[in-house]
């Protein structure tokens, strides 16, 4: 992997070679650091869109092996890792090893059918979410319901069957349907703020966009239950993925292609079967694509009027409530509402409470982090390990992340580069206040470094302080300003014109001690004994200069009565305006009489 310093703090890294590797990088960006799957986009082919679907891919992308390498990658990782989590939560269960290992198994089956199927007609970014939260979720309620012969038994107490397909439809499609609406901001947020000139969707529009979506999905799943024979149901399955797939593609001979697909395996199977009736892998497969087609057109729809987060929600919603009134005819609607409405939270809120939720974890993270760069201070061969900060790869954590200023001082004076690169990368995301606090150190420090009158004078063009506003700012360009006066007051030839400047200095100094002995500003206290140590210094420099000029018997001239005016002096102001007045008076072909008076 190309490890260098612009590699290691921005928002296009470099994937690793690894498949293995590569694949769960890519599966972490889309979660953590979306910024930094689109811009790899961008760099495999630039003409990709962040929510393109497979059905979008033209001939030669096809035979792009970088896209190629992409696709292979991106539905790589995730099985793996619903497959462990489902196996870690079954065997915290104490289920038996063959509804476990069967409920794995389903959980990564369906996952990656239903992934596809939505990357084909909707998105690969919201086919890995939505694939993700079916899989788990049927996977764990499969794994339950093959545990008990009859109703499923939770401690002690029989549960219907119809609760539980109820229950467990609502969660996935509530799950899914929120993953994929927190993904697809993620990933469409960086087009949204570049494109001004298109307005903002409306909520309205977005939730218009989900009512027709689940209207659709209600309306499929009545019909599928109303229609007998398996040419009516393979046409129903048939019909809306095609119609979403051309639609999507903007190529209608994609969409009947898609479509005989999905009717042909609906055909086979001898119908759409019921959710509790599936045996067999045709079968199985003939349910998953019954559950596609209901997917797909409420995505394209919603995606059309609202965008795509609005679709990846239309969608999952869509096909979870025809999927319902399929298989349980409208019966135990309270459990589907419910778990639905809780998956739809969890998903919806996901930006909202997965920072704080995350926040104990990445504190203990990154403090370790810090102590371990502090024991390793003095080994300059070994880097800092600030780039694994989760500063660095969370862009979602919206809370400040302490210590990181610290962190970014420790790692600048073992590396300067990679401190300054890190702060320059920090200063265009959430915590910007960290470069901000870091900067504002250096620059307390480079004042406190200052030892003599001379170092004072030379201070001024390293601290570059501006217009702008800030929480230091004034503080810094009044010791700006007084480095400049010193140094101004050095290059005075007398040392009686030097010891009035510096005067001058010491007192304004007398001044900016005051007020912050005075002011609740959060700098006042660090600026403050900075300020008393300019002025014993500046005051040590005008006591040496009297007493040379003491020990010289110098007499101070009478006919100098202030400190002859220099350029670098903003004492007094120059009258620009009266000499042009003048100018013009002058170049008068009437030729005014002039009065001159001062």
């Amino acid at each position: 992997m190309n490890d260098t310093l612009r590699n290691r703090y921005t928002d296009a890294p470099t994937l690793p070679g690894n498949p293995l590797t590569g694949s769960v990088r890519l599966l972490f960006w889309l979660f953590f650091h979306p910024s930094a799957w689109r811009n790899h986009l961008k760099r495999i082919d630039s003409t990709l869109s962040p929510y393109f679907s497979l059905a979008d891919l033209r001939r030669e992308q096809w035979a792009n092996t970088a896209v190629l390498r992409f696709l292979l990658m991106t539905f790589f990782a995730w099985p793996l890792l619903v497959g462990l989590l489902l196996g870690l939560l079954l065997w915290l269960l104490n289920l038996p090893t063959t509804a476990l290992l069967l409920g794995v198994m389903l959980g990564i089956a369906v996952g990656l059918i239903v992934g596809l199927a939505a990357s084909i007609a909707g998105s690969v970014a919201i086919g890995v979410t939505v694939g993700m939260a079916t899989g788990f979720s049927l996977g764990l309620g499969g794994a339950l319901l093959l545990r008990s012969a009859g109703d499923l038994v939770l401690n002690g107490v029989p549960v219907d069957l119809s609760i539980v397909v109820s229950s467990l439809i609502g969660l996935t499609s509530g799950l899914a349907g929120g993953l994929a609406y927190g993904v697809g901001v993620g990933v469409t947020r960086e087009e949204l703020v570049q494109e001004t000139a298109v307005p903002s969707v409306s909520v309205l529009r977005q939730v218009s966009g989900m009512v027709v979506g689940i209207l659709i999905g209600l309306g499929a799943g009545f019909l599928a239950r109303l229609l007998e024979g398996v040419w009516a149901t393979a046409l129903l399955a048939a019909l809306p993925f095609g119609l979403a797939v051309g639609w999507r593609s903007q190529s209608w001979r994609r969409g009947v292609l898609a479509g005989l697909l999905v009717g042909t395996a609906v055909w086979l199977a001898g119908g759409v079967p019921s959710a509790t009736a599936v045996g067999g892998l045709v079968q199985a497969l003939a349910f998953v694509a019954f559950v596609a087609a209901l997917f797909a057109l409420p995505y394209v729809l919603a995606e059309k009027i609202a965008g795509t987060w609005a679709g990846g929600l239309a969608g999952s919603l869509g096909s979870g409530a025809g999927l319902f009134l399929f298989a349980t005819n409208g019966a135990a609607y309270g459990p589907f509402l419910s778990f639905g409405l809780a998956g739809i939270l969890l998903g919806l809120t996901l930006a909202w409470w997965r920072p704080v939720l995350l926040y104990p974890f990445l504190i203990v993270w990154n403090r370790i982090l810090y102590q371990l760069d502090v024991q390793r201070v003095g080994q300059k061969e070994k880097r800092p390990l600030l780039r694994w900060h989760s500063a660095f790869w969370d862009e979602f954590q919206r809370l400040p992340l302490l210590n990181l200023d610290a962190h970014i001082l420790l790692t600048i004076e073992k590396n300067l580069a990679e401190g300054r690169t890190a702060m320059a990368y920090l200063t265009g995301t959430r915590q910007r206040w960290a470069a901000q606090s870091a900067q504002i150190e250096l620059d307390a420090r480079q004042l406190e470094w200052c030892e003599t009158a001379v170092q004072i004078a030379e201070v001024h063009p390293g601290l570059a302080a501006g217009d702008l506003v800030g929480p230091a700012s004034a503080l810094l360009r009044s010791f700006s300003r007084l480095s400049t006066d010193v140094a101004a007051a050095l290059q005075q030839e007398s040392a009686y014109n030097q010891r009035l400047a510096l005067h001058a200095v010491e007192d304004r100094l007398d001044g900016l001690l005051r007020e912050l002995t005075r002011s609740n500003e959060p700098y006042a206290a660090r600026f403050r004994p900075i300020a008393a140590n300019w002025r014993h210094i500046i005051g040590d420099k005008g006591a040496r200069l009297a007493e040379e000029a003491e020990l010289r018997q110098e007499i101070d001239s009478p006919y100098i009565i202030g400190v002859p005016l220099t350029e670098k002096q903003a004492i007094f102001i120059g009258r620009q305006d009266v000499s042009s007045r003048i100018e013009q008076l002058l170049l008068d072909r009437r030729q005014p009489p002039l009065l001159l008076y001062g």
